[in-house]
C-alpha cells in the first residue's frame, strides 16, 4: 500500500526517526504517569515530560520555519544538534522562569491546534476506511469466475455485521446515563442518513454504469468502528471510569491514535511528487513537521492539569465526528462516482 512506501521513505531520514522516537517515549511516559501511586514521583515525571515534550515542540517549530527556506534533509547533523540543545534550554527556562508552553492558560492556541489535529485525523481516518474497503473489493473483483457471487456476499455480509453491531451498541448504551445514550443515538442517526445518501448515489451509478459498489457496506462498518472510537476516546473517562486510568482504555487509545498518526505521515510522504507539483510554496517536510507539531502540543497538553467539563468533552467528540461525517459525505460521494475497479493486469497501487 502507498502509505507503507511513504513510511519507509519517512523512516529513512534519521531526523524523523529521532522525532518520532522521542515523541513515542513522551507518549509512553504519559501513560506510565497514570499508574504511579506516589504523588512526588508523578509530579517529577510530569515535569520531565513537559520539559522534554517542550524541547521537542521547540525543535519541531524551529525546523518548521526553516523548512520554508531550506531543504531540511540536506542539512548537517551538527545543525540539528545545536537546534535541539537550544530548544532544550528554551523549554527548561520557560518552565522555570515563566509558564509551560503547554500551559492551560493558552486556551485559544490549544483549541486551534486541537481543531487542526481533529481535521487531519478525521480526513485520514476517512481515507483509511475508504481505502481499506476498496482494496478488499478490488481483490474480489479480480476473480472473474466468482466476481458477482463474492461481491454480493461481501455486500450482504458486511451490511448484516453493520446492522448487528449498531443493535449491540444501542443495547449497550441504553444502560448508560441518558446524556450519553442521546449522544450515541444522534451519532448513529446522522451516520444512517449519510449512508442512505451514499447508497442512493451507488444505486444511480449502478443503473447508469452497470457497476456495483459492493464495498460500501464494509466502508459503513469501518466508519462505525471509528465513530465508536471517537465516542470512547473522548467520553470514556467521564462515563465509564472514575479516574480515566483504566489500562485497557489508555493503552488501546494510545495504539489506535499512534497507528493512525503513522498512517497520516506515511500517506503524506507517499504523495511527495503530487505535493511538489500542486503546492509550490510547501514541501513534504513542512507538512510533516506541521502535523508533528500539532500532535505534540495536543498530546503533551494532556499531562497539564486542567478541568474539562462534560459539555466540553461532548463538544470535542462532536466536533471530530462532524468533521469525519463531512468527509464521509463529500468525498464518499466522489469516491463512489469515480472509483475504477482494477483488472487482473493492473498493478496494486
Amino acid at each position: 500500500m502507498k502509505f507503507i512506501t511513504g513510511l519507509k521513505g519517512f523512516f529513512k531520514r534519521p531526523l524523523y526517526v529521532f522525532i518520532i522516537s522521542a515523541f513515542t517515549l513522551t507518549w509512553i511516559l504519559i501513560i506510565i504517569t497514570k499508574y504511579i501511586a506516589s504523588v512526588l514521583v508523578s509530579v517529577i515525571l510530569g515535569l520531565f515530560i513537559i520539559i522534554f515534550g517542550g524541547s521537542l515542540l521547540f525543535f519541531s517549530l524551529f525546523l518548521f520555519f526553516v523548512s520554508f527556506f531550506k531543504q531540511i534533509n540536506k542539512m548537517k547533523w551538527w545543525f540539528f544538534l545545536i537546534v535541539y540543545i537550544i530548544s532544550l534550554i528554551l523549554s527548561l527556562f520557560s518552565n522555570l522562569l515563566f509558564r509551560s508552553i503547554f500551559s492551560p492558560t493558552s486556551d485559544l492556541f490549544f483549541i486551534i491546534t486541537l481543531t487542526v489535529n481533529q481535521f487531519f485525523t478525521a480526513f485520514f481516518a476517512f481515507r483509511l476506511c475508504m481505502n481499506s474497503s476498496t482494496k478488499v473489493d478490488d481483490y474480489l473483483y479480480k476473480k472473474e469466475k466468482s466476481r458477482i457471487v463474492t461481491r454480493i456476499i461481501e455486500f450482504l455480509l458486511f451490511g448484516f455485521l453493520n446492522w448487528w453491531i449498531i443493535r449491540i451498541t444501542v443495547t449497550f448504551f441504553s444502560y448508560t446515563p441518558t446524556v450519553l445514550l442521546v449522544t450515541v443515538i444522534l451519532m448513529l442517526w446522522i451516520m444512517f442518513w449519510i449512508n442512505v445518501c451514499l447508497l442512493g448515489v451507488a444505486i444511480i451509478r449502478l443503473i447508469i454504469t452497470k457497476e456495483f459498489t459492493a464495498y460500501l457496506t464494509l466502508f459503513f462498518l469501518l466508519t462505525l468502528f471509528y465513530a465508536l472510537y471517537i465516542l470512547v476516546d473522548y467520553l470514556y473517562g467521564a462515563f465509564f471510569s472514575t479516574e480515566s486510568g483504566d489500562p485497557i482504555y489508555i493503552v488501546s487509545s494510545f495504539i489506535i491514535d499512534f497507528l493512525l498518526f503513522l498512517y497520516i505521515l506515511g500517506t503524506v510522504y507517499s504523495r511527495v511528487d503530487y505535493i511538489k507539483s500542486k503546492i509550490k510554496f510547501l514541501n513534504v517536510e513542512t507538512i510533516a513537521l506541521f502535523l508533528i507539531i500539532m500532535k505534540i502540543y495536543v498530546q503533551v497538553s494532556k499531562i497539564v492539569p486542567k478541568i474539562v467539563t462534560l459539555e466540553w468533552q461532548i463538544l470535542q467528540a462532536g466536533g471530530l465526528f462532524v468533521i469525519f461525517v463531512f468527509f464521509n459525505l463529500l468525498f464518499g460521494i466522489h469516491s463512489v462516482i469515480t472509483h475504477k475497479y482494477k483488472k487482473k493486469n493492473e498493478k496494486e497501487s
